[in-house]
């Protein structure tokens, strides 16, 4: 009976630990751009940066898409290398991974926010939370 017990002890302490070990990998923690004031970033370190396009920012610079993000407080400049998404526009909310250098922040990977409207090609609109029109 002692030694089932142990083993039943043993396989709990195992599936807790795993589970806590697949949730830490599959976490992603982003900063805003308010919170990169109070982190300290070694050059080279890549975060995760998010926030929201700020109208008329977006432009074309030496094949670099360089624009705007902000949290409402305050905003970065992004230098964007890499494939633009379809939904990317103004007033968006992104994700990008990178690198803060002076207070510009220069990102490669990037997913973007979309709501929960659609709008079909005939013009109608659908709410995907009520899956009405």
């Amino acid at each position: 009976m002692k030694k089932n017990f142990i083993v039943v002890l043993l396989g709990i302490g195992l599936i807790i630990y795993a589970s806590t070990v697949i949730a830490s990998r599959n976490t992603i923690y982003y900063y805003t751009t308010s919170e990169t004031e109070y982190i300290e970033i070694t050059n080279n370190e890549r975060i995760k940066l998010g926030g929201f396009v700020v109208e008329g920012s977006i432009t074309q610079d030496d094949g670099f898409t360089v624009f705007t993000i902000t949290d409402g407080n305050k905003e970065i400049e992004i230098v964007f290398d890499g494939f633009i998404p379809e939904l990317f526009q103004e007033n968006m909310g992104v994700i990008l991974d990178g690198v803060l250098d002076n207070n510009i922040f220069f990102a490669d990977d990037m997913l973007v926010k979309h709501d929960n409207e659609y709008v079909s090609n005939d013009g109608e609109t659908y709410d995907v939370k009520s899956y009405s029109k």
